[in-house]
């Protein structure tokens, strides 16, 4: 008998977490599913943490493939799912007992909606200990341009049915790391619709080293998804204002980030040159005078950010 539930599990190098991870989707209270780990070509034992964590529990389908990244992973764990149902879970992210029962029940209850996304709560970083969404119960129906206006408006922890992956194929290798907001909009533009749920049903992990912790690899992510979307034909043709809108930010948001990092590595020119080119994104004519005194004076740039540092860490 297939699962009714099809658990997709990329892995790389998760030896730390997966262990963790593994055992909180076997501790869950809705029990029809497979489990499907998908080792991306580790070089650590994460295979071995796996197997001693799914302690020869038949639920648990170990698979290998080459190390392509997160993409190419997941879509090999669709080849070879049984289930009804995809449940996305990252091997360093954890669920919370009742969760796949939680969604599997607003899909029951929605049968015209074919996505359903969920809360988490923040585990490290900054935001430690608080949710991704702000609001922590009810639920929210997502149109397209909700998701093109909130780039997080779909957490990773997502369960959806099966046809959503037989319509529009899997995730796209191309868009590295944000790969799960390319297909979530290209399922929404199919048609597919996505509800949000808000009650926090697992742990979302924030760490060094991980793909979200690169902002500029983020933005520059975030920036190519969204040029994409706008050559999408669709649904999403009426929202061209909105991608303009959103790329116009991220181009801000892009300059900003490199500019902290030139700063952090002391470079006060290249920060000097960031500050004329957020000036010209903006049109203002402050940031302009400002960018042309330091372009002349670097050294101004530095101290203003050691002094902010300081007066951050007082």
């Amino acid at each position: 008998m297939a699962p009714l539930v099809s658990i997709i599990t990329p892995a790389y190098n998760s030896s730390a977490f997966i262990g963790e991870t593994i055992a909180a989707a076997l501790a869950q209270t809705y029990t029809d599913f497979e489990l499907i780990v998908v080792d991306d070509g580790s070089t650590d034992d994460t295979i071995d943490v796996v197997h001693a964590a799914a302690a020869g529990d038949p639920r648990v389908i170990v698979l290998h493939s080459p190390h392509g990244g997160q993409a190419v992973a997941r879509n090999t764990a669709f080849d070879s799912a049984r289930g009804r149902f995809m449940a996305l879970l990252d091997s360093d992210d954890v669920w919370m007992p009742t969760y796949l029962e939680e969604q599997l029940a607003l899909l029951e209850r929605f049968h015209d909606r074919a996505i359903v996304t969920a809360n988490a709560i923040n585990r490290g970083g900054p935001l430690d200990n608080r949710p991704l969404w702000p609001a922590t119960s009810g639920w929210r129906e997502l149109a397209v341009r909700d998701l093109i206006l909130e780039e997080d408006a779909v957490c990773i922890m997502t369960v959806f049915r099966r046809a959503v992956v037989d319509r529009i194929g899997g995730f796209d290798p191309h868009f590295t790391g944000n790969e799960d907001y390319e297909f979530w909009i290209r399922a929404a533009n199919a048609g597919f619709g996505i509800l949000q749920n808000r009650r926090p049903l697992g742990f979302y992990r924030r760490r060094d080293g991980s793909v979200s912790a690169d902002d500029i690899r983020m933005l520059n992510g975030i920036m190519s998804v969204l040029g994409a979307a706008g050559c999408m034909s669709g649904p999403i043709e009426q929202e061209h204002d909105a991608i303009h809108s959103q790329l116009q930010r991220f181009r801000q948001e892009l300059v900003k980030a490199q500019m902290r990092s030139s700063l952090a590595k002391h470079d006060g020119a290249t920060a000097a040159l960031g500050l004329k080119a957020l000036s010209e994104l903006r049109g203002s004519w402050g940031l302009a005078m400002a960018a042309r005194v330091t372009m002349a004076w670097p050294y101004l740039l530095l101290r203003a950010y050691d002094v902010r540092r300081s007066l951050r860490a007082g």
